[in-house]
């Protein structure tokens, strides 16, 4: 006989989008369960809060409580997010860039090895973001319905929206909380408890942001000899300064403990750098509701959910760390410094193999599409010391041609679905 009784009370603890969300998918969820916000103020830190941003990979989270994509366009709820890209990055200078939704594809090969073959016969071929619908429709300031875009979302008018939907769909806002809740969600953004440091693979220990015009279609980082900065839409980002707010990057080691489950910045901080936390949140949010517990202590439930937030959170550090160690720009002091710096050995696995074959292998819990990895390890300058078995069957010039005939169809949006 199955014992196992469902959750009767939900307490939520927090003040932004990432408290709101999860209050609202519980609810859904659990619809015979008290589920109540427990309001908290936002802390300066909290940027999965303060700058929510949605990768296509947690759309699926978003819809499943009432808030699809185009709905949220429609609404002004949300901008559309295309690209990201990066200046004074690489071991050339050249500028890069990474889309949100996969390359273009062709019937010879992934393109990453089909440029590296081409390149290797020095043969001329359009930067690897020409390749890239994603890319190429930022740029050109258009919204092609066939890329599937990130979506920057307003704080404000998401706060609202949840608000609406929260207590339409009976969730209760109640400064006294639940006494004895049978679940809690810490969503308040602070960091307690065991707290593992990613300073070494995250080096941004201060972050200032600052009002600024534009509503590109892509965020853009520019790397100086302190740091960096960055234009988010209506937001100028410089980090690496003396100034700012105090940025301790890094995750909890157990998030789920006891009867309280950490999430969003409470439970994983990945720094400015590509605006994660609030993916990582959603992230968070897809393996709880897959993993729900239920009343009572269940210790191997526990441990499989922290063991996939684990795998989550460091997948996502090993990509935003790469932007950092992967061999990019080497001048400056911040930069210079870099090479002090512990470096996680997950990091170095997948360094290494690229390094020997040039493939990013796919990771368990992963939320960053594969060929972002290719677009940021091949932009800043990395050149693997083998080429792809499967491209040796194609002549560089061959793959040339192919590469070039391919960007001038992206150019002209005349490239298939």
């Amino acid at each position: 006989m199955n014992s196992r009784a469902g959750l009767r009370s939900v307490a939520v603890i927090g003040g932004g989008p990432v408290a709101l969300v999860y209050a609202v998918a519980l609810k859904q969820a659990l619809p015979a369960a008290d589920v109540a916000v427990v309001p908290a103020a936002v802390p300066e830190d909290a940027l999965a809060d303060r700058f929510p941003l949605a990768l296509p990979s947690v759309h699926a989270v978003l819809a499943r409580i009432g808030m699809p994509v185009e709905l949220l366009l429609a609404r002004g709820v949300a901008r559309p997010r295309l690209a990201s890209r990066f200046d004074d990055w690489s071991r050339d200078g050249a500028p890069w860039m990474v889309g949100d939704d996969a390359v273009a594809t062709l019937a010879e090969g992934r393109l990453p090895a089909l440029w590296l073959r081409a390149r290797d016969g020095r043969e001329r071929v359009p930067p690897f973001h020409a390749l890239d619908p994603a890319c190429v429709a930022a740029v050109a300031g258009i919204v092609d319905p066939r890329v599937e875009p990130a979506l920057h979302l307003d704080p404000a008018r998401l706060n609202q929206a949840l608000a609406s939907i929260a207590r339409q769909g009976g969730v209760r806002f109640a400064a006294d909380g639940i006494a004895d809740a049978d679940l809690t969600i810490d969503a308040s953004g602070r960091r307690d408890g065991d707290w593992e440091d990613w300073q070494g693979a995250l080096p941004c220990g201060r972050v200032a942001f600052a009002p600024a015009a534009g509503e590109a279609l892509y965020d853009a980082y520019r790397a100086t000899a302190q740091g960096w900065t960055a234009h988010w839409p209506g937001v100028t980002v410089t980090a690496g300064g003396r100034e700012g707010v105090a940025i301790t990057p890094g995750r909890r080691a157990t998030p789920f403990h006891g009867r309280v489950l950490a999430i969003g910045d409470a439970a994983v901080q990945p720094g400015p750098l590509g605006r994660a936390g609030f993916t990582l949140a959603l992230g968070q949010l897809a393996l709880l509701l897959e993993l729900l517990p239920a009343q009572g202590s269940e210790p191997l439930l526990q441990a499989e959910l922290n063991r996939r937030m684990a795998l989550q959170a460091d997948r996502m550090r090993d990509f935003l760390s790469l932007h950092y160690h992967g061999g990019g720009r080497t001048q400056g002091p911040f930069w210079h410094g870099l090479r002090n710096l512990p470096r996680p050995a997950s990091l170095d696995g997948l360094l290494a193999r690229f390094a020997r074959r040039g493939q990013v292998v796919p990771a368990d819990e992963e939320l960053v599409h594969r060929d972002a990895w290719s677009a940021v390890l091949l932009g800043q300058g990395m050149r693997p010391e083998r080429p792809d078995p499967v491209a040796l069957s194609i002549p560089p010039d061959r793959a040339a041609r192919l590469l070039t005939d391919l960007a001038t169809r992206i150019a002209a949006l005349d490239y298939p679905a």
